[in-house]
């Protein structure tokens, strides 16, 4: 199969494990870029990185590239582009830019003209254009400009690939799918011992932790993906790659959510069964002090209230009844805790082994980890 070139988004500080994920998958001529990985293989992997990679937003093939010196030049290039080969006059599509040091003003400006190349094609050759669709397009295009550079990508995802399929019911300060997957591949976890997560909100941790243990694919329960849509579309490589998956029936470890709201509760109960995850996932309504390990050693996984996000008459005390809590129910274990709330954060009052910076969302986010030990330090191995 020719070699073709694509890029992978993510979030920032996500880079190289997404660059970790896509070389396991079969990229080639890798290359990290800013909150992206750019990489070459045949198309095959085109449907591969949308259908398993866990730490990818999105991800575009690349169809054309030109250089240019005014609106004139950039117009002929994009109309000599063969769009019909992927979209019809009677499908939708739309068109976004990312600008940096060039002649347009604006990206509006340039997606237009890129839009009205599209179309005047369409109109010269088969006398009928496409729509536009900028809420859910059949086809999305996505312009990079730089200087005098136009890269030209389709989306192949649709929706970002953070929306899984399996949430129904989210949580007011929810976590981001992919980043959720990110830190379970920070943890260096290896679905060796228990997961648990006492302040479980709608569940997206422990439903990502039993899909990374259980090895089902990143895309399993999502119904579509953008290339779908395409005209070249082919259904049985498609097949191929979906029957690829090599899904467990079962793991020898237990995932255990807790926490103190009953509607929360109500919700990852509702997207642990849309995941049919219910056999391994266990939920209980409890208060975060009166939890302890089943077992140990136990991997703890905390994505607790911020600041930011929910009102909370003092967010310090919570954050020391969890440092308190781990530190006398969870020793032998380890613990990870992703927080924006700097000042919250030191409430923990426990020594942090790993530090990693993170997006949730627009917020930054400090992913520590807590190795919780009795007395004398001692390793705590996973």
């Amino acid at each position: 199969m020719k070699k073709e070139r694509f890029l992978a988004k993510t979030f920032a500080g996500v880079e190289n494990l997404l660059l970790e994920e896509l070389i396991r998958l079969g990229a080639t001529d890798c290359q990290i870029l800013n909150r992206a990985v750019q990489f070459e293989g045949d198309f095959s992997l085109l449907y591969t990185t949308n259908y398993y990679c866990r730490t990818a937003l999105r991800i575009l093939w690349q169809v054309d590239e030109f250089t240019f010196t005014s609106n004139k030049q950039f117009y002929e290039n994009i109309f000599q582009f063969p769009a019909e080969q992927y979209l019809s006059k009677d499908s939708t599509l739309a068109i976004s830019a990312t600008l940096h040091e060039t002649i347009f003003n604006t990206p509006l400006f340039a997606s237009i003209l890129a839009k009205d190349a599209i179309c005047d094609r369409f109109r010269l050759h088969f006398g009928e254009r496409p729509n536009v669709d900028k809420e859910n397009p059949d086809v999305q295009f996505h312009l990079h400009i730089h200087n005098d550079k136009a890269t030209l990508f389709l989306d192949s995802s649709g929706e970002s690939l953070h929306k899984r399929g399996y949430k129904v019911s989210s949580h007011p300060a929810p976590i981001n799918e992919v980043l959720a997957a990110a830190m379970i591949q920070l943890s260096q976890w290896k679905a060796d011992c228990d997961f648990i997560d006492f302040v479980c909100g709608s569940g997206t941790l422990l439903i990502e932790a039993a899909m990374f243990a259980l090895n089902i694919p990143a895309g399993f329960y999502r119904e579509k993906f953008g290339f779908f849509n395409w005209k070249n579309f082919d259904r049985d490589l498609w097949k191929h790659t979906i029957n690829r998956a090599e899904i467990k029936e079962d793991v020898n470890i237990d995932f255990y959510g807790s926490d103190i709201s009953p509607r929360y509760l109500g919700m990852a109960r509702t997207n642990i069964e849309k995941a049919r995850l219910s056999d391994f996932i266990k939920l209980r309504k409890q208060d975060l002090r009166t939890t302890f390990p089943q077992k140990k050693p136990s991997l703890i996984m905390l994505n607790p209230p911020y600041g930011e996000r929910l009102d909370m008459d003092d967010i310090c005390v919570l954050y020391k009844d969890i440092g308190d809590t781990l530190k006398n129910k969870y020793t032998d274990c380890k613990a990870f805790i992703i927080s924006s709330d700097k000042e919250a954060i030191k409430n923990i009052g426990l020594r942090t082994s790993l530090k990693y910076t993170l997006f949730n969302g627009a917020l930054e986010c400090k992913f520590l980890c807590y190795d919780l030990y009795l007395g004398k330090k001692k390793q705590v191995i996973f």
